[in-house]
């Protein structure tokens, strides 16, 4: 009898837990006993929801899709083709010419130097008359006001005068910054922390499709940022396909112009020792002209290898340059993606159930413990 009055409510009352089995009936019956309390947890957390529904900015989604281009080396023919029906990349699998996969496409986006340079990027907002990088709006929208130093003052005094304190040790090392290695401020990790969340890459394996998403405040400047995405991947994509064609096109390219600057000068001494002596008898046996002659020729010879050279350097770049087909181009976007307040409506009545329940269990729990006491 002990053990199946344990989970009771009260003495009189059916146990809910006997021989170690749970009588639903019994437990349906506590919780309608109890259904205020559940109801009361319902109408909390559906205010609550209804004040985040209603309080959480409004964002607007906008997206592009687009198709790399192939390595060509590695096409078999219609058998890669087949494999992509069947779910099977074999480009990926024999790897590319240097290029950068499609899943490497998020680790692009989400760097350091493809970051930096799209929120310093000018882009049209509603509010401002004159285009205005990411940077600049975001830091401009977080300079406190009035209130927020009043508070910054009174209540989070100690806090003030520890970031205070703090802020001096960081100034300190904050010359410690070399080469390379770049350190950021705590604005700048907000802002890429933040842009790391409103931008998304999606790659389809088995089509290769990449999407890219943005979620912004406004619809127009949601759609600004995804088309520079686009076109910031596509520029660093090409430049690192690219990178080891174009090295060599600007070595050529050096050695050229110093070419071209001999050869214009050696063929302006030849010529101009030519004219000089037309009438001379001696002129075929004339040493000087002989080597002026021969400077005149190896400069020509050594200026059209290498003309022929940058030629073939400039088409190796062209045929380097992988091209991008836009499958489905950026389009302002007419309906917010963001708050879904039917969902958190939803999401709020389940949770205030489920914690109206908890409650019930717990005081329980909490009336069977101080009568075991």
């Amino acid at each position: 009898m002990e053990n199946e009055t344990r989970y009771n409510v009260s003495s009189n009352e059916r146990p809910i837990i006997k021989d170690d089995e749970i009588d639903f009936i019994a437990l349906a019956h506590v919780i309608w006993d109890k259904r205020k309390t559940i109801f009361y947890s319902i109408g909390v957390a559906i205010v609550i929801g209804l004040l985040v529904a209603l309080l959480s900015p409004v964002k607007f989604s906008a997206s592009a899709t687009i198709l790399p281009q192939t390595d060509e080396k590695n096409d078999l023919g219609g058998l890669s083709g087949l494999a992509s029906m069947a779910g099977i990349n074999i480009s990926s699998m024999m790897g590319n010419n240097g290029g950068i996969q499609p899943d490497l496409y998020p680790k692009v986006i989400q760097s350091y130097p493809f970051l930096n340079e799209l929120v310093h990027q000018p882009f049209q907002y509603e509010d401002e008359p004159e285009p205005v990088s990411i940077y600049d709006k975001m830091i401009k929208d977080t300079i406190p006001g009035l209130a927020d130093y009043l508070i910054k003052f009174t209540i989070k005094l100690p806090w003030t005068i520890k970031n205070a304190l703090m802020g001096k040790k960081d100034e300190l090392g904050s010359d410690i910054e070399s080469g390379p290695i770049k350190k950021l401020s705590k604005e700048e990790q907000r802002i890429f922390e933040t842009m790391m969340e409103r931008i998304s890459v999606e790659v389809d394996q088995e089509t290769g499709l990449v999407t890219i998403s943005t979620e912004m405040e406004e619809p127009l400047l949601s759609a600004q940022v995804a088309q520079k995405t686009v076109e910031l991947l596509q520029k660093y994509i090409i430049e690192y396909k690219t990178r080891q064609a174009r090295n060599n096109l600007e070595f050529i390219q050096a050695r050229y112009n110093e070419k071209k600057a001999e050869f214009e000068k050696a063929r302006a001494a030849f010529f101009d020792y030519r004219n000089r002596n037309r009438n001379v008898v001696e002129e075929r046996t004339d040493m000087r002209y002989q080597e002026l002659s021969d400077a005149y020729n190896l400069a020509a010879q050594v200026y059209q290898n290498l003309a022929e050279q940058l030629e073939q350097a400039e088409i190796a770049v062209k045929q380097d340059t992988p091209a991008f087909s836009i499958i489905e181009p950026v389009k302002i976007p007419i309906e917010k993606s963001a708050p879904k307040r039917s969902l958190i409506m939803v999401v709020s009545i389940f949770l205030g159930g489920f914690l109206g329940i908890g409650v019930i269990f717990g005081q329980m729990m909490v009336r069977k413990f101080k009568e075991a006491w």
